[in-house]
């Protein structure tokens, strides 16, 4: 509970300074206008200057319409930061219930102390919201697997992590993939008949993947977009491709896009990007196909610093330091600029430290848990795998030249559990306590709100 409130107090920190100039930077940009139209009664497009504009394909609806139900954007922020903290808590009980309070603590701390959260949770942006779905339906699929049981409890939970799946689906363009997560569980329980776990699995499934449909189909409707936002063909072609193609070819990253760019017949005018949304993803498949080695490298290239790279200028601009920027390069390139930049801070050097060898800490703990795992028990093996799975899924989306620490975001929980687990858990060997503990565990998480008050 501690550092539940120590996270709740760090998160609500930023709040403190009396301006939001700060935290209504960056996607923000997209996000408040959205919410505006919501408001004013535009339906999913934006109100600028006094009107409506289009219907807009360029986000998922799903936070802007938190933010227009929120009155007021400091609002916004300040359960962003319960959410935050409430997500700490639930997570050390989690982990602490099964493998150890040592186990919990570790997890609970590694995820309150993490910056990227801390900094993007402070900003009109997704991840604390999408961090928190996202982490809660796997909680509540860990908890179903441990009792092992299909029954009316286990498949309730399997049904409210398909609910909360479909809401991060909603809110990031890499929930896409969220749907495969949905049925694992009905897989994972032994003893169950197999048309039974058929059918809920299939159910469980149809939860997200109804609401990626229904989405899809408005966009195909009022855009021709056959897809849940445009988004993620931009981030794909601009990012991805020209990042290939930038390697392949020995250029830099804004001459291969200028390249893609005018092969697509595209000026600069954002309101055709939907017209263009599928030659965008032809052409970043052609390119991708066309070097499938330089794709392997920058895709992996991409992995390890999404995996490991320290926050530094949205850090800089929060705690008012002078070592941010170039915001035009890519983080794969001219790093002797950027550790220079840094460099002219020292409070914000030491910051960029503390984050890389708290990312080099948790790496260790995951590795450490995986070695310590006992493979043989069905039970904990799944209770390891999901999560990791989970946290490298939504880190290979965010595999490209422009990896940034705050495509972490939704998979430092999932590492964070790991690692508290590795470091500190209890051998299952020597003391069976993951399998003495999972036929017991009905009421191992309560609801946030419990949590809290406790």
């Amino acid at each position: 509970m501690l550092i539940g409130i120590a996270a709740l107090l760090i998160r609500l920190a930023p709040l403190a300074r009396g301006d939001l100039k700060f935290q209504t930077g960056w996607d923000a940009a997209d996000y408040i206008p959205l919410a505006q139209g919501i408001q004013d009664g535009c339906g999913f497009a934006r109100f600028e200057n006094g009107h409506c504009g289009s219907p807009d394909v360029s986000r998922p609806p799903g936070y802007p319409f938190f933010v227009a139900i929120v009155p007021g954007l400091r609002t916004v922020l300040v359960i962003q930061a319960f959410l935050g903290a409430a997500l700490c808590i639930w997570l050390g009980r989690f982990v602490g219930t099964h493998w150890g309070g040592g186990a919990g603590l570790t997890a609970a701390a590694l995820l309150a102390t993490d910056i990227p959260s801390i900094v993007y949770g402070a900003m009109i942006m997704s991840e604390a919201l999408f961090q928190f779905l996202l982490t809660g339906a796997i909680l509540l699929q860990l908890s179903a697997i441990m009792v092992d049981e299909l029954n009316a409890l286990t498949a309730g939970r399997v049904f409210a992590a398909a609910g909360l799946l479909a809401g991060a689906a909603m809110i990031r363009p890499t929930g896409i993939f969220l749907p495969l997560f949905a049925p694992l569980p009905f897989l994972l329980m032994k003893g169950a008949k197999w048309p039974r776990v058929l059918v809920f699995g299939v159910l469980a499934f149809a939860i997200p993947i109804a609401a990626i449909l229904a989405w899809t189909a408005r966009n195909r409707r009022v855009a021709g977009v056959n897809a849940i936002s445009t988004d993620s063909a931009v981030t794909i072609f601009y990012y991805s491709a020209a990042g290939v193609l930038a390697y392949a070819t020995h250029r830099s990253v804004d001459e291969a896009s200028t390249e893609l760019a005018h092969e697509i017949g595209w000026k600069g005018d954002p309101s055709t990007i939907p017209s263009l949304d599928q030659a965008m993803m032809r052409e970043s498949l052609k390119i991708f196909a066309e070097h499938p080695f330089a794709t392997l490298i920058v895709t992996f290239r991409g992995l390890i610093l999404v995996a490991i790279l320290p926050d530094r200028n949205e850090l800089n601009e929060l705690i008012g330091t002078n070592g941010g920027g170039p915001l035009g390069l890519a983080p794969s390139y001219d790093i002797t600029t950027r550790i220079r930049r840094t460099m002219k801070s020292p409070a914000l050097a030491i910051l960029v430290l503390v984050q890389l060898m708290l990312n080099l800490f948790v790496w260790a703990g995951v590795a450490r848990g995986l070695f310590r795992t006992n493979w043989n028990s069905k039970i904990e093996a799944a209770c390891i795998l999901t999560p990791l799975g989970a946290a490298f899924a939504m880190l290979l989306c965010s595999a490209s030249p422009v990896a940034h620490a705050r495509f972490r975001v939704p998979a430092i929980p999932f590492l964070a559990m790991l690692a508290g687990i590795g470091w500190l858990g209890r051998r299952a060997d020597e003391v069976s306590y993951l399998e003495r503990t999972a036929r017991g565990s009905a009421s191992a998480v309560q609801p946030v709100v419990s949590n809290l008050s406790g």
